[in-house]
Order: C-alpha cells, then structure tokens, then sequence
C-alpha cells in the first residue's frame, strides 16, 4: 500500500513538472513570435543620391556699368540704393561687391537691413566664401520664401558649393512656380548637370531614440485564458543611418551605380533590441531631364541582439538578396511620380520557419503648390511568403502628407498613414488568423535658418496604433526624437 502511493505521488509530480515545462515553452513561443513580428519588418527602400560633376554654366553676364564716381554715388544714397537693387536682382556680384563698401559708408538710417544681407551675400558668393553665402541667404528665403531671385541665388551658391541635394531641392521648388520660359530654361539647365555628376557621395543621419515600448507588447494586464502578454519595455540610444553611392556615366543618359547603405539602433539601457543592417548593391540606369530609371541588385546582412534571448551582443540574424527597380517621373514642373518595386529572397540563421520570400511595390505622387509647400499621396503592397504560413502575410498601405515653409524661417512636414496586414495562416496555439489595422502619423519641425555645418536639426514626433484581433499583437506608442542628417 505504501508502495502504491509513493508511485501515484512521484507520477503527480512528474505530471506537474511536464505541465509547468509545457506552459512555459509556450509562453516562450508567445514572447518569441511577438519580437519576429516586431523584427519582421517591412523591406527598407532608401532614396537615389545623384550627384554629379560642376559644370561651367553661364547664366548671367555682367550687364551693369558704373557712371558715376564713389564719391558722387556716395552723395546720392537714392542712386546708390537704386544700383545696388539693380545688381542684386540681376545676380551681378561683381557690381555688389563695388557698390558695398560704398553702401556701407551711409548711415544706419539711410540703409535697408535686408538689402544689406542680400549685397552681403551675393558679394560673398563672389569671393566662393560658400559657407557665410548660403548661411545668409538661408536666412533671407527663411523671411522672404515667395521671393524667387532670392531662392534662385541660393540654389546657384549651394550647387557652386557642391551641395548637390540642397541645390536640387531648390531648383525643383521654383520649378513649380509659374517663372518666364527662359529662367526655367536656366533651371533645366542645372539640374541636367547636377543628373550627370559621377563624384563618390557621403551621407548620413544620427537620431536619438526614447521609446517607451520597444517590444511592441498590448497594454498591461493583458490576458487570453491563462497566457499573459510581455509587459512594456521601454529603451533609450539612437538610430544611424548612412550612404555611400558612386556612379559611371556612360554617356546618353546611362550609367552604372553602387550603393553601401546601413543603418541601425543601439540602446544603451536595454542592448538585447539592438540591430544593425548593411545593404551593398550595384546596378544600371538611364536618366534623361524628366525621368530616372534604376536596376540595383543587392545583398543584405542583418544583425541582431535578440529580442527576447538573454543577451546584450548582437549576431549575425538574417541574410537578404534580390533586386530593386525603381523609376522617377517629372509629370510636370510641379508633379512628381515615383515608384518601387523590390523583390528579395530571406534566410534566417536560427528561426528557419521565416525563410521565405517577399514582393514589395511602392508608388508616390508629389505635388509642389509652389516652392514653399508639397503634398504627397503614395500607396504601397507587400506580400511576404515564409516556410510557416502563419507568419505569412499581404500589407496593403497609404499614406498622405504634406510639407509647409512657414513665416519666420519655420518649416513642417506632417505624414499620415494606415495599412492592413492579413495573415495567411492561424497561428499556433492560440488558432487565431492576425488581422491587424496599423495607422501612424508624424510631425516634423525645424528651422530654415539654424543650419550649421551642413546640418539642420529636426524635432520629430511619432505616434503609431495597431489594432490586432489578436490582443497580444494591439499596442501603441508615442515617441519625441532629433534628428540631424548631413551630406557630405
């Protein structure tokens, strides 16, 4: 009889060992599916650096000539002003940078401040000194952002200055602008040269980073049956990101081009969500005035802490390779289509399930109202195919925005979006299909006239909501970071 029950309690206890082994390994399971779909990412798609190499281009001719002496000019301040507006406005820097010492020679009451920036910057242009050039007219566009000579100028200096990007950015807003047939025949003219630029180009940005939810876990207390969802995790770093492009011009429009990008997020008080990415890709082109076509095969590596793995070091992840095709179309001076298309093979170190392949398609239209504000409309579809069918999935996505110039030197860029992701498969355990709802929206701020160093900071906030019929995959958060990006 003693027997009997010193067998019947070493069978319960071993049932109760099996039990709480078995509860545990699923609830792991949970923890884990929740990081691969918090990793599990959409494919990132990074914008085309075109740079090229300086032209000589002759716009504009020294059409003004002195006629009467310093001190006459200086006797006759109505005169003076009347030649210094007459070479500002016809860029001519050679006159600006006779006529300011002359100028300057008034009194404080007879000068006009912004003329005196203006003259300022245009004779500084004159002499290349680039940096306190632009750093003036930066602030002029700032005050003045429908004054096109102004904006005009700006883009000549930052092209002159290398500044490729910026230039190009400028040169694109007057385009919209209704501007005489000649002045547009001008612009045509620099961006076909900044198009055809083969020079190596170096850029990239650096974001800190305070989220209060970097697993992406459901509101506290969240249960289904006797499962209980992670709790929140908050992690604090920043965010990287760089680009290194070159490109071979054949001649006709076409080249060849090479791209290394990475980017990345390390947090310094919870390193297990630390990952880094590096993208190499070489491929082909054509580029005309109005349009821009790309082939760029890749290969990608991913590394990554962990997530729910107790480690602090990130390894090696996942790989990639595939191809990405992308297209750029000037409709018209003020509109913009873009589009993507990438397709990519993934395979996983340890979880194996997730191997697979995905489609990615992408497509925007930009519309410049004039140069001081853009709106944009884009959807996007991606369908990811892995081993297991539950971790499968079709996102369909939109997303509007709009970008303003603002008084007082402000800008903003305000963007908004929503997608469905609909799983293929139930997943384990639970026999739940995930259809999630995902929306977001995030505003940026900055200030046309704090730049420094080529850099002009940015306060962005973030808020992104997923509404799951899955309750362990429903979460939100807020998040405040700065930015700076620099091109080099």
């Amino acid at each position: 009889m003693k027997k009997s029950i010193i067998l019947s309690f070493v069978f319960i206890a071993c049932f109760n060992h099996i039990a709480l082994a078995s509860v545990f390994s699923t609830q792991e399971q949970i923890y884990s599916r929740m990081d691969e779909q918090r990793v599990q990412a959409d494919p990132r798609f990074h914008q085309q650096n075109a740079v090229i190499k300086k032209p000589e281009i002759g716009v504009y001719q020294n059409i003004q000539t002195t006629k009467l002496t310093r001190d006459e000019l200086v006797k006759q301040p109505t005169l003076l002003v009347q030649a210094l507006l007459s070479a500002v406005m016809s860029n001519n820097g050679e006159n600006a940078t006779f006529l300011l010492p002359l100028y300057q020679q008034l009194s404080l009451k007879q000068q006009i401040p912004v003329l005196t920036t203006w003259v300022t910057a245009l004779s500084d242009k004159y002499h290349r000194r680039y940096s306190q050039s632009i750093r003036q007219y930066r602030q002029l566009v700032a005050d003045y952002p429908g004054n096109q000579i102004i904006r005009f100028q700006l883009a000549t200096a930052l092209f002159e200055n290398n500044e490729m990007e910026a230039a190009e950015d400028q040169f694109h807003k007057l385009q919209s602008e209704n501007l005489p047939v000649e002045v547009n025949d001008v612009i045509s003219k620099y961006l076909s040269v900044i198009s055809s630029r083969d020079n190596w180009a170096l850029r990239g940005g650096v974001t800190y980073l305070n989220d209060p939810n970097v697993n992406n876990a459901p509101e506290m207390g969240t249960r289904i049956g006797s499962w209980v969802a992670k709790k929140r995790e908050r992690a604090e770093g920043f965010g990287f990101w760089g680009e290194l492009s070159k490109k071979w011009s054949w001649g006709n429009g076409f080249f060849n081009e090479f791209r290394l990008n990475g980017d990345g997020k390390y947090y310094w008080n919870n390193k297990k969500y630390s990952e880094y990415t590096v993208r190499s890709s070489l491929g082909s082109g054509y580029q005309s005035a109005v349009q821009k076509f790309t082939i760029l095969p890749f290969m990608e590596q991913m590394w990554y802490a962990g997530g729910n793995v107790n480690s602090e070091s990130v390894k090696r992840y996942s790989k990639s390779s595939g191809a990405t095709v992308e297209w750029q179309y000037w409709v018209s001076p003020d509109l913009q289509w873009s589009s993507q298309y990438e397709y990519g093979e993934q395979r996983y170190i340890a979880r194996k399930h997730l191997n697979g392949n995905y489609h990615y398609i992408a497509t925007n239209l930009i519309y410049f109202t004039d140069s001081k504000q853009y709106w944009l409309l884009g959807m996007n579809f991606n369908r990811t195919s892995t081993r297991d069918s539950d971790n499968s999935y079709i996102r369909r996505g939109i997303q509007i925005g709009w970008g303003q110039e603002w008084g007082m030197g402000l800008s903003s860029r305000l963007t908004l979006s929503y997608a469905r992701k609909n799983y293929y498969a139930p997943m384990p355990i639970f026999q739940v299909t995930q259809r999630n709802k995902e929306y977001g929206a995030q505003l940026s701020l900055w200030h046309r006239a704090f730049h420094f160093g080529g850099i002009t900071p940015r306060v962005t906030f973030a808020y992104n909501k997923v509404k799951s019929n899955h309750a362990f995959f429903t979460y939100d958060k807020k998040r405040l970071f700065l930015e700076f990006t620099k091109t080099f």
